[in-house]
């Protein structure tokens, strides 16, 4: 009876290890799908990033992407992330590609996000018309325009893409680290933090060949500069294809952390422009080279679940209402804001309300217990990320800026108090009325707790 015993459970264990693990591994794939799509304008426009780039671009240097990648199946519903070689993403434009697809596709809103790479060498798509020194004409404002409508046309067009690319996939992730970014308030605080993180996603199919990787990088994609007019997706630009060329047949994907305190260095050579380009290539390869260490190692952790998407909108206030004596002598200026507070001063002397705040978005992905992904709109500063993952652990999560809107900077407290152009200098540029109130952080900051796992 005993020999029975042990010979049963001899072939329990035979048959667990063989067939059991093998099914195991079956079982955490997930469907995935990824495409891209072509999203260069056709017809020179005005660049966005800079003020003083007073004509349409001058040539295109390589190719702008859009590039997606969805997730799950038609009975479980699909999650599908966008990434846009652009300097942000405007919200309208967020809102029409989900409701649009939400209507044709098991699509909900929270299980859609677009990220901008927040090159300061692509198009100007209507985030900040009245940024440039020199005023857009009507031909130029007609070309903005057509092109943003043709860019949400395309959007929904490599979503579905995606979906219908959509296989088994080994999904997993880890973290790497690369060095060029530096906080550029270190002359307001020499103490100004930085962060220098690189969080991978990888796609794998079934065989093990690589399908897709996402990346993301705290860092301002500036180290091309304003003389520079030339479409360019600047280092986040040439890391993607970089790290294409080291996987050939994958598509890699760019997303931006909380750099908007933080520039890429070296940048912006005034006395060689064209070391600009050998910079952003240099750093480029230094995410390539880091993604291919990190992707060819034994660390990464693998995700067991397609992600569950939450979201929410806060309202986040601004502290005064501007002078009108202030606005007239800013108005007869030539310089980037005058337009805007041209603009304000028509609306105050029609008594027409100034909006005191805005409706931003939050959003969080929730890959089962190994990996929590935040998305927050605009340029958000580096010390949401740091205090995330102080409160909540580095291992499991992954923050995202520049997602779904594109409203204006996103101090914290800290900033707020030490002033400075990420605090209220770039508010008018944003054509928002003032700097926020003191409590921005912690609004923020609950917002994003509110919708986070109970397990946190």
């Amino acid at each position: 009876m005993r020999n029975q015993l042990l010979f049963a459970c001899s072939i329990f264990l035979i048959f667990y290890f063989t067939f059991g693990i093998v099914y195991g591994h079956k079982d955490k794939l997930i469907g995935v799908g990824v495409a891209r799509i072509d999203i260069t304008p056709e017809k020179p426009v005005r660049l966005a990033g800079y003020s003083g780039r007073d004509n349409p671009f001058d040539g295109v240097h390589h190719k702008l992407w859009a590039k997606a990648m969805a997730f799950g199946n038609k009975k479980e519903g699909f999650s599908i992330l966008i990434t846009v070689d652009l300097l942000g993403i405007p919200g309208k434009i967020t809102e029409k590609v989900r409701f649009e697809l939400g209507n044709s596709i098991a699509l909900s809103p929270e299980n859609f996000t677009i990220c901008a790479s927040h090159t300061h060498s692509g198009p100007q798509i209507g985030n900040i018309v009245s940024h440039f020194n020199k005023p857009l004409n009507p031909d130029e404002l007609a070309e903005i325009a057509a092109y943003a409508m043709d860019l949400t046309e395309k959007l929904k067009k490599v979503s579905l893409m995606a979906v219908q690319n959509i296989k088994s996939s080994s999904v997993s992730w880890g973290q790497g680290e690369v060095d060029f970014a530096v906080n550029r308030r270190t002359s307001i605080n020499p103490n100004s933090v930085v962060e220098h993180a690189l969080p991978i996603l990888k796609i794998s199919d079934s065989d093990g060949a690589v399908r897709a990787i996402l990346f993301s990088y705290a860092c301002h994609a500036v180290t091309l500069g304003p003389k520079n007019n030339v479409v360019h997706g600047d280092w986040a630009g040439e890391a993607q294809l970089q790290i294409e060329e080291n996987f050939p047949g994958a598509i890699a994907l760019v997303a931006i952390g909380c750099g908007a305190d933080q520039n890429s260095d070296p940048r912006m050579n005034s006395k060689d422009p064209h070391m600009d380009l050998e910079n952003a290539k240099k750093q480029g390869k230094s995410i390539a080279d880091e993604v291919n260490r990190v992707v060819s190692g034994h660390s990464l952790t693998p995700l067991k679940q397609a992600p569950s998407g939450k979201m929410t909108y806060i309202d986040l206030t601004f502290a005064d209402v501007p002078d009108p004596k202030k606005l007239a002598e800013d108005a007869k200026d030539s310089g980037r804001t005058s337009n805007y507070s041209r603009l304000l001063l028509s609306r105050m002397a029609r008594s027409e309300a100034i909006p005191m705040k805005i409706s931003y978005p939050i959003q969080v992905w929730n890959f089962g217990k190994e990996l929590t992904m935040i998305f927050l709109g605009g340029e958000v500063v580096v010390d949401y990320s740091l205090r995330l993952k102080k409160e909540l652990g580095a291992d499991r999560i992954w923050v995202n800026s520049y997602a779904n809107d594109m409203p204006c900077y996103i101090p914290s407290l800290r900033i707020l108090k030490e002033g400075g152009y990420e605090a209220e200098g770039a508010m008018i540029g944003y054509e928002k009325p003032s700097h926020f109130t003191e409590d921005v952080e912690e609004k923020v900051m609950e917002g994003i707790y509110s919708i986070l796992p109970k397990k946190f």
